[in-house]
């Protein structure tokens, strides 16, 4: 059955172009969704999610694999890249699919299931102004522990991404 996304509650899952994803809140510019499962890669060589090899796949090969080819059914959003202990030094970056960040994941807790491996945000442990550092990102256990993690190892990610409220889905 198709259901108008807007008329979906936080918290449901839904299939978007047959991929299961959960929906996290409804903005003015769209619908925020992340995918119910997991997509595995490693982050990249560095903790900035603006210039790391995730990002590029995320919003190349994913969001044109998510979207049957229709990748400008996605809408393009800010991420914002304050690293955890308030460095500002990545700023922020536009993009139409990323990892949830630090504080989407605190906000989203009660809709989120544990991952199932280790999970990246967006959000990086600190920045190479405040401590040298460009390598740690945080993210999430299967416990729900939060830690970081070197950004050159393999983990996972449930990616997230704004679509339209007028946009059509099936149920799960």
């Amino acid at each position: 059955m198709k259901t108008a996304i807007s008329n979906v509650a936080p918290g449901q899952v839904v299939k978007f172009h047959g991929e299961p994803c959960i929906v996290l809140e409804h903005r003015t510019a769209g619908t925020l969704l992340v995918t119910a499962a997991q997509i595995k890669s490693s982050f990249g060589s560095t903790n900035n999610f603006a210039v790391s090899s995730f990002r590029e796949h995320l919003n190349g090969a994913f969001a044109d694999a998510l979207t049957e080819g229709h990748a400008d059914e996605l809408i393009t959003r800010e991420v914002d890249l304050t690293a955890l202990n308030g460095s500002k030094e990545y700023g922020s970056c536009e993009c139409k699919v990323a990892p949830l960040t630090f504080d989407e994941i605190r906000r989203f807790h009660s809709l989120l299931p544990k991952p199932e491996s280790w999970e990246w945000s967006a959000t990086p442990w600190s920045t190479p102004c405040v401590d040298e550092d460009d390598t740690l990102v945080m993210g999430l256990y299967t416990s729900g522990y939060v830690d970081y993690y070197y950004c050159t190892y393999a983990g996972g990610s449930r990616p997230a991404f704004l679509i339209p409220c007028l946009l059509y889905t099936s149920d799960a």
